[in-house]
């Protein structure tokens, strides 16, 4: 077994790649947390085999997941199936919806478990759906404790294999080169949307925000959106520079302050509202932002679909 694996109740996206990582102080969850895709899945390979377990193949995502399967135990009474993902590059930390996706991969096979794998860490909700649908949660902290219980030389052996050369710059999943940096300028923002139950800790600052039917969803800090679409029950304080919709059995807690306000037959607002008046600044300034893409020195068009966020 993947053994020992520590419970991870604490994590909650608290790890982030530093390029500040000390390689001479050994293993570390920061270093694990910053290797590239392609370490990491080797590092958790070599791991299931010293435990003893046999494995079958890695299936390369091209958003940088890996999938493999691996016996338990396989010559014992017990022995079991199990799938290991490691989650996407561009996630990297679980939330609900990630542990979710894999729950379902995993039904696909009959008496199998599943192990996901998620270096950044899990969200308290992610942590919750995992204990209830069966997902054993990993991180870097796990993987820190499981390669520390290896015998001392097998633990060296991997530390020096998984550091060689660059093991930080992300690998394209279509050819395996090692990605560049590129920079571009944007405007962009993106749309959220919130379909599960949970308590929203990050800042959201976004184009259009919907909170769908039959979900309850808390958000900490101050929301800003160019519109907000309320069908479930949200609570928070809410900058728009749109229009906020309270759709049929929507409800909203908290303060507003938007452009206009529309509460529909069987939509209440809970709290107080302030129409915005005037020029608004926009909520976004051009930026120069960069990200991993692939330079397709192969020559293959799908290398030129992959683009990886920084994770710092």
């Amino acid at each position: 077994m993947l053994d020992p694996f520590v419970t991870l109740e604490e994590a909650g996206f608290s790890l982030r790649r530093s390029r500040g990582v000390d390689r001479l102080a050994g293993w570390s969850p920061e270093l694990i947390a910053g290797l590239d895709w392609v370490r990491i899945s080797e590092l958790a390979r070599a791991i299931a085999a010293e435990s003893g377990c046999e494995l079958a193949g890695s299936r390369i995502m091209p958003d940088g997941a890996v999938l493999f399967g691996m016996i338990e135990e396989p010559k014992s009474a017990k022995a079991r199936r199990a799938m290991v993902k490691i989650a996407p590059w561009n996630e990297w930390g679980a939330t609900p919806e990630t542990v979710q996706r894999f729950a379902q991969e995993v039904s696909t096979a009959r008496n199998t478990r599943g192990i996901l794998i998620a270096p950044a860490g899990f969200s308290p909700a992610a942590l919750r759906m995992a204990q209830e649908l069966r997902i054993e949660a990993v991180d870097a902290v796990g993987l820190d404790a499981a390669v520390r219980a290896l015998p001392g030389d097998k633990s060296d052996f991997l530390f020096v294999v998984t550091t060689a050369g660059d093991f930080a710059t992300p690998s394209c999943p279509v050819c395996m080169k090692k990605l560049q940096r590129f920079e571009q300028e944007t405007l962009e923002l993106p749309s959220r949307t919130f379909d599960m139950d949970g308590l929203i800790a990050d800042n959201v600052v976004c184009d259009r925000l919907e909170v769908v039917a039959g979900c309850e969803v808390t958000f900490l800090q101050e929301v800003r959106a160019r519109s907000i679409t309320v069908s479930g029950h949200v609570s928070g304080d809410f900058v728009c520079e749109g229009p906020v919709t309270l759709e049929q059995g929507g409800t909203l807690s908290g303060t507003v302050a938007a452009r206009s306000l529309m509460v529909r037959d069987g939509g209440e607002l809970l709290g107080q509202f302030r129409i915005l008046e005037g020029e608004l600044g926009s909520f976004v300034k051009p930026a120069v932002r960069w990200h991993w893409r692939c330079a397709a020195a192969e020559g293959r068009r799908e290398c030129a679909w992959v683009s990886f966020e920084p994770h710092q």
